[in-house]
């Protein structure tokens, strides 16, 4: 079925969650939010006006920190650092993976950079950097560094700000502040709001914010400042602006907080499961549940406790039903309320194990796959009802890993013993050598058809066309063998790699990659046509796969 003609047209090409902020500046006549979905550009007045991401040029969605030297805004994401311009062109700046940058001090757009590579020279390779000050360095390990020195200083949390005191220097963690005098000796901050904690600067001085919203200033005998209120989650704070862990940002009015990060967002950009149900779009993600997008593009958002969990390993539909996946057991909707279904709890349908790990449709009835074997349910009905249970062989393996059913034939992979089919009767092995790649299959998709492709942790995938096996260690167009998703399609395969995605084509033997998506993590993948929706790592994209003159990203 295809998406629905509202949905097809509200879904863009490129769609996060920018409900993640990590800093806020004033730049260009807009305030500029850094989060993990992009940045977002807000009006002086609160009003949101749009979203960068990659097709901007962004080089990762995920923005760590943002400083501005007054014609240019530097930015600090996972995959490089960027500057832009008053119109919000990029321009790349330095390949470094740094959470922090060091404050501009007033410095100009060549000082800054040259600053910069200069900080970068002097460095340790290998470590995350979340925090600068002219003389220290600190990382997400709890590390605290001296530039120019070998002195270092272990700490509890990643640092997330240090000032540089007359007398040594002040470090604050996700889950303390210390003060370290000039001679080395540490000392902590007895009485702090409860974690993970940020920090800000202010004219009264610094702020150590707490995850309820508590502010504490910066002292010996630290006092809760009773006449702030703060957002809870509150990540970063700028005058009259908030950044929080997950809602989002908001401004300060005469009413108090007032969040202005559009509501109705996509659940999460870290995207492990695609389906439809009734003719729209469901996403499941890694740990923010479920959602489904309305046909006036807004996103209706299912977690616990209408799910067993929040981690979501796989999603289908019936039609009268929908069915999630999870960690903790299975969520099923009959059309009217959610139900939890798990192993050691309610169980009408024999779950062997509380990790469901896949749910789809097979002419036996609704399968429902853990570690242990299949529990067959009867399609469209309510409550469930189990057909058959039907057990994996026992001498097979225990680490079973994906699995999957189509037409008569039901799929099981695993970390170590390669690939299961049950066709009605018994079950047949496949291995590596002969038919696979790698015996450690980490993706699978299947049709009725009788084909199936499968993607391993580090060598690749292997196609089945229903009687012979093609396998693909290598290949030009494979951007890395490590593959975490697949689908089949007319002619071949989508996989998902940790590098890209590409398009296997039976016929030639040929693989092709794909243009750049939304995250190179390529982690759930829904063919529509002629294109896919794939679920990455960074948010949701559509990407054209047949044709190879077709644009990089349509607009859908």
């Amino acid at each position: 079925m295809m998406l629905s003609t509202l949905t097809a047209l509200t879904l863009a090409a490129t769609v996060t969650n920018t409900e993640t902020v990590h800093d806020l500046k004033p730049f260009g006549g807009h305030v500029v939010a850094c989060t993990e979905g992009g940045l977002e550009l807000f009006t002086p007045s609160g009003r949101p006006v749009r979203v960068l991401t990659v097709e901007d040029g962004l080089p990762s969605h995920y923005c760590r920190a943002l400083e501005s030297t007054g014609d240019r805004l530097f930015v600090a994401t996972d995959e490089g650092l960027v500057s832009l311009d008053a119109r919000f062109q990029v321009t790349p700046v330095l390949d470094v993976r740094w959470q922090a940058l060091p404050p501009s001090e007033d410095a100009s757009t060549p000082d800054y950079v040259s600053r910069l590579e200069s900080l970068a020279s002097v460095l340790t390779p290998g470590a995350t950097y979340t925090a600068f000050s002219p003389r220290f360095a600190g990382t997400a390990e709890g590390r605290l560094f001296e530039l120019g020195t070998q002195r270092a200083w272990s700490l509890p949390g990643p640092v997330r700000f240090i000032s540089d005191t007359q007398d040594g220097v002040d470090v604050g963690t996700t889950e303390g502040a210390f003060s370290i005098s000039a001679s080395g000796r540490l000392s902590a901050l007895r009485d702090v709001p409860t974690g993970p904690l940020s920090f800000t600067v202010t004219e009264q001085g610094v702020r150590i914010v707490g995850s309820h919203g508590e502010v504490h200033a910066w002292e010996t005998e630290s006092v809760p400042l009773q006449t702030v209120s703060v957002p809870k989650g509150a990540t970063v704070l700028n005058t009259e602006w908030a950044g929080t862990r997950a809602s989002g940002v908001f401004k300060l009015g005469p009413k108090g907080w007032r969040r202005v990060t559009p509501t109705g967002q996509l659940c999460g950009n870290h995207i492990t499961a695609l389906a439809r149900h009734q003719g729209q779009l469901v996403v499941g993600t890694f740990d923010r549940g479920a959602c489904i997008q309305r046909e006036d593009g807004r996103w209706r958002t299912i977690r616990s406790p209408s799910l067993p969990s929040d981690q979501v390993l796989g999603i289908t539909s019936d039609g009268p039903n929908l069915y999630v996946a999870t960690t903790y057991g299975l969520g099923f909707h009959d059309g009217k309320t959610w139900t939890q279904i798990a192993y050691g709890a309610r169980n009408p349908v024999a779950l062997g194990k509380l990790s469901v790990l896949n749910v789809s449709q097979m002419d036996d009835g609704v399968a429902l796959v853990d570690g242990r074997g299949v529990s067959l349910v009867t399609p469209g009905t309510a409550p469930l009802s189990l057909v058959k249970r039907v057990p994996l062989p026992k001498e097979w393996s225990k680490h079973p890993s994906v699995g999957e059913a189509s037409g008569r034939f039901l799929w099981m992979g695993s970390e170590d013993r390669g690939l299961l089919r049950w066709d009605g009767a018994a079950w047949q092995r496949f291995h590596d050598g002969r038919d696979l790649t790698d015996n450690w299959i980490t993706a699978l998709s299947t049709d009725a058809q009788g084909r199936a492709v499968a993607g391993t942790c580090q060598d690749g995938f292997s196609y089945f066309d229903g009687a012979k096996w093609t396998r693909v260690r290598a290949a030009p167009g494979l951007p890395s063998p490590a593959i975490v998703s697949a689908a089949l399609v007319p002619g071949g395969a989508l996989v998902g790699t940790l590098l890209g995605a590409s398009y296997f084509d039976a016929a030639t033997g040929q693989t092709r990659a794909l243009p750049k998506l939304a995250d190179p993590r390529v982690y759930a993948v829904l063919p529509d046509g002629d294109s896919a929706l794939f679920g990455t790592e960074g948010g949701l994209s559509s990407a054209a796969w047949k044709a190879v003159s077709a644009p990089a990203l349509s607009q859908r």
